[in-house]
C-alpha cells in the first residue's frame, strides 16, 4: 500500500478539484492526477469523474474517502499533537458533547479548571446528538464524548456517569396563570408543546416517560437542539421539556416559569465516554483524570 497514494487522494476528495489538491500539497496537477491513476489501477476501480468545476466521487469513491478520511484526521491530530508539545502543557484535547452536557456539566467544569490546570491546552470541541458524539468517539475523531442518558454507547467504549440532573416542564409570560397550579400529565393534551424532533434523546426519554403512564403527545413544534426549547418557551410557543440548568437563567429572569406536574420526570445522566482502543493526547488524559478525581 502506497500511503501517499491515499494521502493524495484525501484531498483531492476534500477538495473536489486536482488543481487545488496539488496546491494544497505543494505537488503539480500532473503528479496529483498520475497518482490518483496508480491509485486507481491497483483499486482496479475509478474513484472520480470530471465535471465542471472539477471532480467528483464515484461510489466506490465516497466509499473509500469515508475510510480514508477518518485515517487521515488520526494522522493530523498526531501530528499537531507532536509539533506541539508532549507536554499535558501545551496539548490539544478533542471533544464532542451534545448540548445538553455542554450546558449542564462541562461548562462549569472547564470554567473552574481550565485556567489552573490547563493554561495553554487548546480545545476542540464539536456539538451533536448523543449517537453521533459516541460514532465520532469510535472513529478516533475526537478523545472524549460527553452526552446525557438515554444513551447505548456499548460495552467496548468506557463510561462513567458523572452528574445526575433534572428536565422541568416550563412556559412562557402567556401562561402565567398557571404559576401556582399543579398539572397532571394527561393536561398537557390541552395545551401546546415544543418537543424535539423523535431520535434525539431527550425526545426518546420524555417519550418513554409519557408511555409509562399510557400518554402520546403530537408537539406543535419540533426543534433539533435542546438549546433552542429555552427560546421557543420564552416566545410562547407552547411548554417545553429542558433541562433545568439549561432553563435557570431563564427562570430568574421571570422570562420563563416551572409548570408543577403531579407526577415529575425521573432524573438523568451525563456521561462521559471514552475509547480505550484509540490513542489519546497527554491533555485528554489529564483532564480525564481531572474529572474522575472531582467525583470522588
Amino acid at each position: 500500500m502506497n500511503y501517499e497514494y491515499y494521502r493524495i487522494f484525501y484531498f483531492v476528495g476534500k477538495y473536489k478539484n486536482i488543481t487545488k489538491a496539488a496546491m494544497k500539497l505543494y505537488s503539480s496537477q500532473p503528479a496529483v492526477t498520475r497518482a490518483i491513476q496508480n491509485l486507481e489501477h491497483e483499486l482496479n476501480c475509478r474513484l472520480f469523474v470530471r465535471n465542471k468545476t472539477g471532480v467528483e466521487f464515484t461510489h466506490e469513491g465516497q466509499t473509500l474517502f469515508e475510510y480514508v478520511s477518518v485515517a487521515q484526521s488520526q494522522l493530523l491530530k498526531g501530528e499537531e499533537e507532536v509539533s506541539r508539545s508532549i507536554s499535558v502543557e501545551g496539548g490539544t484535547i478533542y471533544i464532542a458533547t451534545t448540548v445538553t452536557a455542554l450546558h449542564c456539566f462541562l461548562f462549569h467544569f472547564l470554567d473552574e479548571v481550565h485556567l489552573k490546570t490547563f493554561p495553554r491546552v487548546k480545545f476542540k470541541v464539536s456539538t451533536g446528538s448523543t449517537n453521533s458524539c459516541i460514532e465520532q468517539l469510535r472513529k478516533g475523531i475526537v478523545d472524549l464524548a460527553f452526552v446525557s442518558t438515554p444513551c447505548n454507547a456499548g460495552k467496548e467504549l468506557n463510561t462513567v456517569f458523572i452528574k445526575e440532573f433534572n428536565d422541568m416542564l416550563v412556559a412562557g409570560k402567556k401562561f402565567a396563570e398557571l404559576k401556582d397550579q399543579t398539572l397532571r400529565l394527561e393536561d398537557l393534551k390541552q395545551y401546546p408543546l415544543v418537543y424535539l424532533r423523535r431520535g434525539m434523546q431527550l425526545r426518546q426519554f420524555i417519550d418513554e416517560v409519557m408511555a409509562e403512564h399510557n400518554l402520546a403527545f403530537t408537539p406543535d413544534i419540533e426543534v433539533d437542539s435542546a438549546d433552542l426549547l429555552v427560546p421557543m418557551v420564552k416566545h410562547n410557543f407552547g411548554f417545553g421539556f429542558a433541562p433545568a440548568d439549561m432553563a435557570k437563567p431563564a427562570i430568574d429572569s421571570g422570562d420563563v416559569f416551572r409548570i408543577k406536574l403531579d407526577q415529575e420526570l425521573p432524573s438523568r445522566k451525563i456521561c462521559m465516554i471514552s475509547d480505550p482502543h484509540h490513542p489519546n493526547t497527554n491533555a485528554s488524559k489529564e483532564l480525564y483524570r481531572n474529572i474522575l478525581n472531582s467525583l470522588q
